[in-house]
């Protein structure tokens, strides 16, 4: 059975308003708001910058990848937080202070100078700044508008992480043969600002209940009473949650995952420059990891709309598994485009089923908490796998051994994925008032 927001209590008292749903403007937002967000600028593209580094400061992979480490790290503690912030105040006061803050962090590395600590200073001050653009705000804001086609609005609007993943390298890098590092880091950060704070700032609304509808299109009749509306809070605290058997094998599949894919995500254009490929090319191969990411996103919303989310979620976890191994095997050229796609399709199905589960498996009460936890699983392995990945390159000069662990790990992730049982009846409990 599919609970939804106190909203939809009241579908007796609702009916359907023709034209375009408000929730879509939100979904589009989402797209801009996650192509210019945490997880693209900050992560996603990191891996663009790895060389640069390399070459300017004389810094090895491995010093480099702690870097990301230490995002991810200090992201496990304050995402968690942050999901308790927007259970109590709202998805837009946290999302908008935090893009124009992390435009801000970003285009400060113009400034970097060759001290790794200032470096390692600033991995922990971007997610702490940037931790509010994160797919958790995103998700909490889609969930409270949409239902039945809450998967396909999660695939939609968080392709824009595929969307960013697969111009923001390719932007980075040309601003970077134009100018240098520096400009390019400048650039995204205005970007940022530019480009993102405005449309969220205009576009996004906590609930649909701001805008006079109720989830997935309805409006409340006339005559509804909202007496009848707004008194029941569905779903699990975060405190239970933590007690079922379906968080602990979401978190730890989670964590594969992240741990499993990272080290593409990060070391794949450095692994190309490495087999013989321009930057440019290396960056044109990375560009296929985002398209198969954003495609991945909208097919696995779509599916799980229609099918038991876990089957689904394991379907896409195989692609990686292949392209992991494939890249071990010496893959290159268009072998090597394949293999990013391969890892982007899994990738595409990832934080979107992480809103999927939450919401599904916990509801809506502590939505943001429970998934801050979630996500902090996924920021362990996602911190660890480049670190690995950097200092198996350092011991031995290659990737080859580590991708081939990857690969068998990630088979293991899906074990986990297929002991997950059915959706749970979800618990309602009596509110005196609304709450965000």
């Amino acid at each position: 059975m599919n609970n939804t927001f106190d909203e939809a209590k009241s579908s007796s008292a609702a009916t359907i308003k023709k034209g375009i749903f408000y929730g879509w403007y939100i979904v589009a937002a989402t797209i801009v708001g996650v192509a210019l967000g945490y997880s693209v600028v900050a992560v996603m593209s990191f891996g663009t910058f790895i060389s640069p580094l390399e070459e300017e400061f004389g810094w090895s992979r491995g010093q480099i990848s702690l870097g990301l480490t230490i995002i991810g790290y200090t992201a496990i503690f304050v995402f968690p937080l942050a999901g308790i912030l927007v259970d109590k105040i709202g998805a837009k006061r946290v999302l908008v202070p935090s893009t124009f803050l992390f435009g801000l962090a970003i285009g400060s590395l113009y400034f970097l100078t060759a001290s790794l600590w200032h470096f390692y200073a600033m991995c922990v001050l971007i997610p702490i700044l940037g931790s509010g653009t994160a797919p958790l705000t995103f998700s909490r804001l889609i969930v409270s508008w949409f239902d039945k086609k809450r998967g396909l609005a999660l695939g939609i609007g968080l392709a824009g992480v595929g969307i960013g993943t697969a111009v923001v390298p390719l932007v980075a890098t040309a601003i970077m043969e134009q100018y240098s590092w520096r400009e390019a880091y400048a650039g995204l950060g205005v970007m940022i600002i530019v480009v993102a704070l405005p449309v969220v700032a205009m576009v996004m609304r906590d609930t649909p209940k701001q805008m006079g509808w109720l989830p997935d299109g309805e409006i409340a009749k006339a005559n509804s009473s909202d007496s009848t509306m707004g008194k029941m809070l569905v779903g699990f605290t975060a405190k239970s949650a933590l007690t079922h058997r379906s968080f602990w094998l979401i978190a730890a599949s989670f964590a594969i995952v992240g741990l499993t894919t990272s080290t593409i995500l990060i070391h794949m254009i450095p692994l190309m420059i490495d087999r013989g490929m321009t930057r440019a090319e290396a960056a044109g191969t990375f560009a296929y990891l985002g398209i198969a990411l954003v495609f991945g996103r909208l097919l696995a919303g779509y599916l799980m709309d229609k099918f038991f989310a876990p089957r689904v979620v394991i379907m896409f976890m195989l692609g990686p598994v292949i392209g992991l191994a494939w890249l071990a095997d010496g893959a290159t050229g268009g072998a090597a485009a394949a293999c990013a796609a391969l890892v982007g399709m899994a990738i595409g199905a990832e934080f979107d089923v992480m809103g999927y589960f939450t919401s599904r498996y916990f509801g809506p009460r502590a939505f943001g908490q429970i998934y801050g936890y979630s996500y902090s699983a996924y920021k362990v392995g996602a911190a660890t796998g480049p670190l690995l990945m950097g200092v198996a390159y350092d011991l031995v000069g290659r990737y080859d051994e580590i991708l081939y662990a990857m690969a068998g790990i990630l088979l293991f992730g899906c074990v986990l994925v297929a002991m997950l049982k059915p959706y749970p009846e979800l618990p309602t409990e009596p509110q005196d008032s609304e709450t965000g």
